[in-house]
């Protein structure tokens, strides 16, 4: 049985009408040719060039009405969906009309240069549609660099090599039994206390490590409000 077609989600923070323009005028902007299908779809034909060493591929993108705006649906026409044309179309893009779930900002909290879309794509994909950052820093895992992300629900440490970028951290917020911050001469420290063991992850910047431990405390001190006592207090009988 053939399997699904691969697809892939952005959120954009505009109308349905306005995403398709930008979608639109993204695509022609990196030689693309864009057609309309109907109110909800635009095709993108992608030409042959020799130069560029490029085939011919066809990307559609569905549209849909979101809370934050409109959600983007890519599939492939044929075959594996080519994320460099994805990427090439998202780079085109104007700022400030993709949402990439709270990391801007968290990066601008640490002071932390990301160093464009190239980064975001690279965590925003491991994150799950209704997640959030919270906070961020980069640091090293054993001997691997990567970036340290706290989100609403998971404290991830993913490769910052950019080849592929594999995820080398996932810790669910309910696994982390301790965490603690640290003080070294080659910066901050996290130590991450699981039930598989203690891990650290060392050379943070200057208030990265501050920044996650804090988050994560505020995170964790704010879903204790809403989770509903599992007792039910039944009262016993009055005394006539």
């Amino acid at each position: 049985m053939p399997s699904a077609p691969e697809t892939v989600l952005w959120t954009m923070l505009t109308g349905i009408d306005a995403t398709l323009d930008h979608i639109r005028g993204a695509a022609v902007e990196s030689g693309f040719r864009a057609r309309s299908c109907d109110e909800n779809r635009i095709n993108i034909e992608v030409p042959f060039s020799f130069r560029k060493r490029r085939r011919t591929a066809r990307l559609t993108a569905t549209v849909l009405p979101s809370a934050r705006g409109t959600d983007v649906v890519w599939t492939p026409g044929a075959g594996p969906l080519n994320h460099q044309h994805l990427a090439h179309i998202e780079d085109t893009l104007p700022e400030g009309v993709m949402y990439y779930h709270g990391l801007e900002d968290a990066a601008v909290r640490a002071g932390l240069s990301l160093g464009g879309r190239a980064t975001l794509r690279v965590i925003v994909r491991v994150l799950s549609r209704d997640e959030t950052v919270r906070a961020i820093g980069r640091g090293h895992l054993n001997e691997t660099a990567g970036y340290v992300v706290l989100t609403t629900s998971r404290l991830l440490v993913i490769e910052a090599s950019g080849l592929g970028s594999p995820t080398v951290l996932d810790a669910p917020h309910g696994s982390i039994e301790a965490l603690s911050l640290g003080k070294r001469i080659t910066g901050e420290t996290l130590r991450i206390v699981l039930p598989s063991g203690p891990i650290v992850i060392s050379r943070l910047g200057h208030g990265e490590g501050h920044g996650i431990v804090k988050s994560y405390r505020e995170e964790r001190k704010e879903q204790a409000r809403f989770v509903p006592s599992s007792v039910c207090q039944i009262p016993g009988p009055r005394n006539p």
